[in-house]
């Protein structure tokens, strides 16, 4: 009876993981195709006070109210689960004061301290973007608590839906206050491109609030029928519990955001140092992260969001304690990860001018193909770091990720002083010592995995069979865009037909050499579909 119920429950982690795994994508999907409108729009200056204003937020984000959803989740639950209803609804009162308190100060910091902030990173004109994010961490604040408590209900569709809904109202809104703002200065742009964050944020806080008025009246009912729960405990000591439950998180979060800050720190600082202008400074950090890094970083988002799927099953073959499964699932949550990046680091390399010069223009279109073509296999190593990571934390090993990052961002500030201090590399160096800490932490996660579990990694599987796939992918989209050139077709096009080919042939290579196969298909989001498609198209038998 017990094996049942574990199993059930085993099944529907798995599909709650899909649904948010699935929304996930979604959300990167959108967040990619607005950064490209909006680049355009504020132009490089712009986005590079976009990028060190979102950069900042973002830690200020971790710090405020990253640890929240996943402490009031792992609270609420454990008394939902011995139906301690009183309990869970004092957890949740607790933990909004907690966020209204914390979203507050943060907010406040943030605003009146833009200037100090803006001077910090080299770019005065970042003020106006610093302080129109800053009532976005209060609104934050808030969410976090909402999804928490959704999530300890044992749902994650409010937060898929506030998800999505949130990134749709960021992206409408941040391109049209940009274009609007935009004719005041390209700071004001930047600051117009913020506010769009914050009012897609408000959007998905509506959602989650009306979501939780429809379904509050049941559970207060519960709450009031409840004889299980312990009355004396007050509001106050859930608090400090919440408070409690969320601090190792926000460190593990922090450590691995804070990397982000000292790279903007630094190579804004070198730049500094090497006499570079606040304008030009502000350029080249918009060509490294509003070109470079936005390209970069879609294909190790999907790959992660669809092996994310997979680590929920891993946690619950831990907790059946079954060794075969623990091993079989790791390894292919590793190569459903390494069957998107490596193609998608070849692709990146082979078509890196053509794509830059489709999305983004003729603008320093040589700086950023070439920022493309020399990181185009960190995708792979933060692919790999991200996932592992994920199984980490699955595997209940939390410090080891937080010591791997530690580690590895030591020696990235050892290799940012040499690069862009002692030798003015700027952007060449910045990308340079990406790959490094995107290697050293990949290498230190999964030595680790292996350490933990004792097994073997599916070596042609997983690194060879996609990476010959991709090599032949590679020449093949090589050849059709040389091709469509010669036939003086546009560059759009060209580059558009070039990647739907080369996808294809990937993805046959990848099936008839064995590289993938119907069982592993069926454990990824909508696996039963893409099967169905397979089979039509006589590549799965």
């Amino acid at each position: 009876m017990n094996s049942l119920k574990q199993k059930r429950k085993g099944k529907n982690l798995a599909v709650q993981g899909a649904i948010l795994a699935s929304a996930g994508i979604i959300v990167r999907l959108i967040g990619f195709a607005y950064r490209i409108p909006l680049v355009n729009t504020i132009g490089e200056e712009g986005i590079g006070c976009y990028s060190k204003a979102f950069d900042i937020y973002s830690f200020g984000l971790i710090i405020s109210s990253y640890g929240l959803p996943s402490a009031v989740s792992k609270l609420v639950s454990a008394r939902m689960a011995v139906k301690k209803y009183k309990e869970a609804h004092k957890i949740f009162i607790s933990a909004l004061c907690i966020a209204l308190l914390i979203g507050l100060i943060s907010a406040s910091i943030m605003f009146f301290g833009s200037s100090l902030l803006a001077d910090l990173v080299y770019s005065e004109k970042s003020k106006h973007a610093i302080r129109a994010l800053s009532p976005t961490l209060l609104i934050f604040s808030i969410m976090a608590v909402l999804r928490g408590y959704f999530q300890g209900m044992n749902t994650m569709i409010p937060t898929a839906i506030s998800q999505v809904i949130e990134q749709i109202f960021n992206a409408i809104f941040s391109i049209v206050l940009a274009s609007i703002l935009f004719t005041r200065g390209y700071e004001w742009g930047a600051a117009g491109g913020t506010l769009g964050t914050g009012i897609g944020a408000f959007a998905g806080l509506l959602t989650l609030i009306g979501i939780y008025f429809m379904s509050r009246k049941l559970f207060l009912k519960r709450v009031r029928k409840d004889t299980n729960s312990d009355s004396s405990i007050t509001h106050f000591s859930f608090g400090k519990l919440v408070v409690l439950t969320s601090v190792p998180i926000i460190i593990g979060s922090a450590t691995f955001h804070f990397t982000n800050l000292v790279d903007m720190f630094m190579f804004n600082d070198a730049l500094r140092f090497h006499n570079y202008t606040q304008e030009m400074s502000d350029t080249l950090y918009g060509i490294l992260n509003g070109k470079y890094k936005i390209i970069i970083t879609l294909p190790v988002s999907i790959a992660s969001a669809l092996a994310a799927a997979t680590i929920p099953s891993i946690t619950t073959s831990i907790v059946l304690k079954d060794k075969k499964q623990i091993k079989r699932k790791i390894n292919m949550a590793i190569r459903f990860t390494m069957f998107i990046a490596i193609p998608s680091c070849v692709g990146i390399f082979i078509l890196s001018e053509p794509i830059i010069r489709m999305l983004f223009g003729i603008s320093n279109l040589e700086k950023a193909s070439l920022l493309l073509k020399i990181g185009s296999i960190s995708v792979v190593f933060f692919a790999l770091s991200t996932i592992s990571i994920g199984v980490l934390q699955g595997m209940d090993r939390l410090r080891v990720p937080v010591i791997s990052a530690v580690k590895s961002l030591l020696i990235k500030v050892v290799f940012n002083v040499i690069l862009l201090y002692v030798f003015d590399t700027n952007l060449i160096g910045a990308v340079v010592t990406n790959i490094i800490f995107a290697f050293s932490s990949a290498f230190f996660n999964m030595r680790a995995i292996k350490k933990y579990t004792r097994m073997k990694f599916d070596i042609k599987k997983t690194y060879v069979i996609p990476t010959i796939s991709a090599l032949v992918m590679g020449l093949s989209c090589n050849i059709v865009y040389t091709l469509f050139g010669a036939m003086r077709i546009g560059n759009t096009i060209s580059t558009l037909i070039s990647i739907l080919v080369g996808a294809c042939v990937y993805l046959i290579l990848l099936i008839k050499l064995k590289g993938l196969d119907k069982e592993e298909l069926y454990s990824v989001p909508k696996g039963e579909s893409l099967i169905r498609l397979l089979t039509k198209m006589r590549l799965l038998k």
